[in-house]
């Protein structure tokens, strides 16, 4: 008996849409992505990217970018550890969450006018807003790089803790900061006005509390080696505007943080 001939597969006509739907598939993930990346924390995202900026010298990510601590509490490697563990093949973290470097002489010291420059610019990128508002000043001296935090902004008056925004600029500063092996001296000033509180009963006293609080989170946020680092107050003795004018008082009250260069971190008092 002949084998009946197999009936001709029909074509399908229908096909079109498996590509259809895989095609929806994609832009629906693709969206998904869009939205996710439109909630991310974008101060985490700008330490990485200010992090990884200073790891490269400031030669990518040109954008000014922000950085606070990953962990609010301190915990954590947070900004250094990033920082480090870019540039620092060495760079370990302590049982504790903080971060540290088991050679911190390994670290890059700027040196010259050159280094200094790039980092002034690097600083001026990621204050951007806070040198706008005059809550920051960056200027280049003979010893170094100067980064003036002012009162506004950083302090309440007559108080020595840092005001939440002060907190983010301060650890944008030392995320910068902890790729480097440089000398750091922070200087506290005041203005003319006397102070006498139980707390502080001189503007010694306050300028150097001061001193002490930014020194104390750069340290014990971000791994800075307490041994390239120190502390003094200045009181109302050195101001760079007069105290005549409540502006001139305003820029005397201030905070300056010192990345010396290594030629004067030698004959600087530390």
């Amino acid at each position: 008996m002949a084998r009946k001939k197999k009936a001709e597969e029909h074509e399908n006509l229908e096909r079109w849409m498996v590509s259809y739907a895989d095609f929806v598939t994609l832009l629906f993930a693709f969206f998904t992505c869009l939205y996710a990346i439109s909630n991310i924390d974008a101060q985490k995202m700008g330490q990485m990217v200010a992090s990884m900026k200073v790891s490269f010298g400031g030669q990518v990510f040109d954008g000014a970018s922000r950085t606070i601590s990953l962990d609010e509490r301190g915990g954590g490697a947070g900004a250094a550890g990033l920082s480090e563990m870019l540039v620092n093949p060495e760079f370990d973290t302590e049982e504790n969450g903080r971060s540290k470097t088991r050679n911190p002489q390994t670290r890059k010291i700027l040196s010259g006018e050159a280094d200094m420059g790039r980092f002034k610019r690097t600083i001026e990128g990621l204050l951007r807003e806070e040198i706008k508002n005059n809550q920051v000043r960056v200027y280049l001296e003979r010893r170094g790089v100067v980064i003036s935090l002012g009162e506004n902004g950083n302090f309440d008056s007559g108080s020595d803790v840092i005001r939440p925004d002060g907190i983010a600029t301060l650890d944008t500063i030392a995320t910068s900061l902890a790729a480097y092996g440089n000398h750091i001296r922070v200087e506290g000033h005041a203005d003319s006005v006397p102070i006498n509180t139980p707390r502080f009963p001189s503007n010694w006293h306050l300028s150097s509390a001061r001193a002490t609080t930014v020194i104390s989170r750069m340290v014990n946020n971000f791994g800075m080696s307490p041994e390239l680092m120190s502390a003094l107050g200045y009181g109302e003795h050195h101001p760079i505007a007069s105290n005549d004018t409540p502006e001139g008082r305003a820029r005397n009250r201030r905070v300056d943080i010192i990345v010396l260069d290594p030629s004067f971190a030698t004959v600087e008092p530390l």
